[in-house]
């Protein structure tokens, strides 16, 4: 497996994106954004930056994220800030070991959201590249410390076929 934003490359390109958020049913629910997305290599590919629209409970919330991974600490670090709340968090971690899984979650670095009682909300992503074109990320969220984690959303993406040089043609 490459190391560093090496490893990392497989979430570059344009996605199209099938999202889904957990019921209260335990059952996964298809939502309608996001439907697709950019990754994209920022500073000579020293990390990526992806912006996305996510519906949830009647609205839309604009985010933007951006991965880096710290040659010194050998960690991946993901920042990523809403319109929402305006809060910039910072999620830590590293590829599960023999997978292609890469683990952050912001226990941490302590920037979790808060509840209406001011109790914070931890989030870990999992994100799984499962083929040459496609990655799972799933968000999971704790309310205990990071001791037990709830999935509460999912994106399949799907790499977007390259245009070919006859579908600009007219």
């Amino acid at each position: 497996m490459a190391s560093g934003m090496a490893g990392l490359r497989f979430m570059q390109g344009e996605w199209d994106v099938k999202a889904d958020v957990m019921g209260t049913d335990g059952a996964w629910t298809q939502t309608p954004l996001p439907n697709e997305t950019t990754i994209l290599p920022v500073l000579d590919g020293a990390c990526h930056r992806e912006e996305m629209a996510v519906a949830h409970d009647g609205g839309i919330t604009r985010l933007f994220f951006s991965w880096s991974y710290d040659k010194y600490r050998k960690i991946y670090r993901m920042v990523s800030c809403d319109d929402a709340e305006g809060l910039m968090a910072v999620m830590e971690g590293r590829f599960e070991d023999g997978t292609d899984t890469v683990v952050i979650d912001d226990v941490a670095t302590g920037t979790a959201t808060r509840d209406a009682e001011g109790q914070p909300i931890f989030r870990r992503l999992a994100s799984t590249k499962t083929s040459e074109n496609s990655f799972t990320d799933i968000v999971f969220e704790s309310y205990d410390g990071g001791q037990h984690w709830l999935p509460v959303f999912r994106a399949v993406h799907t790499r977007k076929p390259a245009a070919t040089a006859e579908s600009g043609a007219g």
